[in-house]
């Protein structure tokens, strides 16, 4: 359960990123694959710190999915036509 819980928990916080912005199709793409690699590179760089639910710790992989998400945002942001 461990993985896909971490999995589950990478698509859900980059739901709620995208439920707070308002961003069109290719961002929603872009937070939910940012969510879903920011948790596992979290998990794996960051290590096992912090209180542990369903087999993940959950301050490793909540930064890392926000950081991913952060710059996939900027990224999306500078990249966007004028």
């Amino acid at each position: 359960m461990g993985w896909i819980g971490v999995a589950i928990l990478g698509l859900t916080i980059g739901i709620v990123a995208n439920a707070v912005g308002a961003h069109g199709r290719r961002q929603t793409t872009i937070n939910l694959i940012a969510g879903l690699f920011g948790v596992l590179g979290g998990q794996l760089s960051f290590g096992w710190f912090g209180p542990t639910v369903a087999g993940m710790t959950l301050l490793p992989v909540v930064s890392g999915a926000m950081i991913l998400i952060v710059i996939g945002t900027v990224a999306a942001q500078a990249l966007q036509p004028q």
